[in-house]
C-alpha cells in the first residue's frame, strides 16, 4: 500500500466532487469554521471552482502543491505551497481556482470561516478554464 493510499484510509477520505479526496476533520457546532483534509495524487487535479468565502489552504505532507487562481476568468496566477518555507495560501472569495500535486501526492488542509456550505460552492463547467490558461493537466 502506498503512503497516499494509507493516508486516504487512515483519514477516512472519500472522493471530492471537484476531484481528489477529502474528509472533514473539524466543524464547530455553530458552523463558525470548518476544516477538511484534502489530497491530490499524481495525475489528479482539482477542477476549477470557487467559493463565496475565503479559503485557507495549509500544506501538511507529500510533494508541493501548485494552486492556480483567476479573478476574472481570463488571466491566472500560480503559487506553490509546501516548498521554500511557503506552507499556506489564502484563496480569496469568488476567485476561480484549481490545484495539482507536483509529485506523487500532496496532503493539505482547507479552512473556511464561516464554515463551508455547498451552497457557497460553484464548480465550473467540465471544460472551462481561464482564457489564458494553456497548461494541460494529465
Amino acid at each position: 500500500m502506498s503512503e497516499s493510499e494509507h493516508l486516504i484510509k487512515k483519514l477516512e477520505m472519500i472522493t471530492h466532487p471537484e476531484g481528489g479526496h477529502f474528509s472533514q476533520s473539524f466543524r464547530d457546532k455553530n458552523n463558525n469554521v470548518s476544516l477538511i483534509y484534502y489530497m491530490l495524487r499524481k495525475n489528479e487535479w482539482s477542477h476549477w471552482h470557487r467559493l463565496t468565502k475565503n479559503e485557507i489552504l495549509h500544506f501538511y505532507k507529500g510533494d508541493p502543491l501548485t494552486v492556480y487562481t483567476s479573478k476574472d476568468g481570463i488571466d491566472f496566477i500560480s503559487i506553490t505551497i509546501g516548498g521554500d518555507n511557503n506552507f499556506h495560501f489564502v484563496v480569496e472569495a469568488n476567485n476561480w481556482f484549481a490545484m495539482r500535486s507536483t509529485g506523487e501526492y500532496s496532503l493539505i488542509g482547507c479552512t473556511v470561516a464561516p464554515g463551508f456550505d455547498y451552497a457557497d460552492f460553484e464548480l465550473a463547467p467540465k471544460n472551462w478554464k481561464p482564457s489564458n490558461f494553456n497548461l494541460k493537466f494529465s
